[in-house]
């Protein structure tokens, strides 16, 4: 941890160079028209940093970047403050200075290119504030030192890679979830094509719609989560009760794989509490939870599904007796990231987040420690 003048660090330096040493840089680099053309002649975003991460010079392609989209000076700021970074400002010194700082890619590329003088680049995964909403971005962010009038300063590139990573998400989804599945359902009808028991015939058509029914079902999330991120998804809000709920979302999974050889189980409220909600996507959300409990769980571990009920809200919770370790903890709710290693995974949590806080107007939360082990809540108003 660093200290600089009684304000801590749990990443970079926390110093920061005065105003007069900000306008000394800008007019340095404001008269060199060479440096300034060659800033905006790059195709993305590319700004100059001074040596303590702050900006004293930026091309016209920043702007799309800029938090809520204002034309206003970013010069002084860091990187992470001036695209609205939702960890920029959770300690007093700023961006680079938080626990979150120290997992992000746009930190570790700017630390290793101050400390060593060495290019770096690195993928970068940032949830920023945009309009009062919070928007997930994945970036590839690119670091080198340039030299001017003896002066040092870190050229910071960034470029947008969210289309490529939507591709991969999508492409792993119907390659190979959406695959299996149909498999699955290919692999049945040419059983009961050469079957001559009745009974045997009844019993594989049964399995045969579940895996069909489980087929529309994620091809269904994949259009929502697509439509929620264009801001086009419909809500049907309907008066539910909170037990439905859980046994709704308990059950897809009760049968399931993944839940063999551990003790999978679920809570009844015992009351009679109803909330206001659309129940397929809180449904959708809650069963994204299970799963991912469920996958995180060793054979013969814990995963419990309840609800808690309050005076105006509910709480819906998964629990398993795994602990996630701190350096997941920090990127748990970011798009593109993945606790698994096959490339194109890393959407579950972040489409909780997004349908619960942006459609169903709650909050998603967890904790995650020794003593409690892990609880993921969904908590909702009983009214919308």
């Amino acid at each position: 941890m660093y200290t600089a003048d009684n304000i801590n660090s749990f990443f970079d330096k926390p110093d920061r160079s005065s105003e007069n040493s900000i306008e000394n840089d800008k007019e340095i680099l404001f008269n060199n028209k060479l440096v300034i053309k060659l800033l905006d002649g790059l195709p993305n975003a590319a700004l100059l940093l001074n040596k303590n991460r702050q900006i004293v010079a930026y091309n016209k392609s920043t702007l799309n970047l800029i938090a809520n989209g204002e034309l206003k000076s970013i010069y002084g700021q860091r990187v992470g403050e001036a695209i609205g970074c939702i960890h920029a400002f959770e300690m007093p010194a700023g961006c680079g200075t938080s626990k979150f700082c120290a997992e992000c890619g746009a930190g570790q590329c700017n630390k290793k290119t101050s400390e060593t003088l060495l290019d770096a680049k690195q993928e970068c995964r940032v949830t920023v504030n945009k309009n009062s909403t919070e928007v997930s971005l994945d970036l590839k962010v690119g670091t080198s030192i340039i030299e001017l009038d003896e002066n040092q300063y870190i050229l910071f590139a960034i470029e947008d890679i969210q289309n490529e990573k939507r591709r991969k998400v999508l492409e792993r989804f119907f390659f190979h979830d959406i695959l299996n599945t149909a498999n699955s359902v290919l692999g049945l009808s040419d059983i009961i094509k050469s079957s001559e028991s009745l009974d045997e015939i009844n019993e594989l058509t049964s399995l045969m719609y579940n895996s069909s029914e489980q087929l529309v079902k994620e091809i269904q999330s994949q259009r929502d989560l697509i439509n929620a991120e264009e801001g086009t998804l419909t809500i049907n809000n309907v008066n539910v009760k909170v037990d439905e709920i859980i046994n709704t979302a308990f059950d897809i999974y009760k049968n399931h794989k993944l839940a063999k050889n551990k003790n999978y189980y679920c809570l009844p409220s015992k009351q009679e509490d109803e909330l206001i909600t659309d129940k397929v996507l809180l449904v959708r959300c809650l069963g994204n939870l299970i799963k991912n409990a469920l996958e995180a769980a060793d054979e013969g571990g814990t995963v419990r599904v309840f609800a808690t009920v309050f005076k105006d809200k509910i709480r819906f919770s998964v629990y398993n007796d795994k602990v996630i370790p701190e350096k997941i903890q920090l990127q748990i709710f970011q798009r593109s990231f993945s606790t698994k290693a096959a490339s194109g995974r890393g959407i579950g949590t972040y489409s909780v987040k997004l349908l619960v806080e942006n459609y169903l107007k709650g909050k998603v939360f967890f904790t995650s420690d020794p003593e409690i082990k892990t609880v993921f809540s969904i908590e909702l108003d009983k009214t919308v």
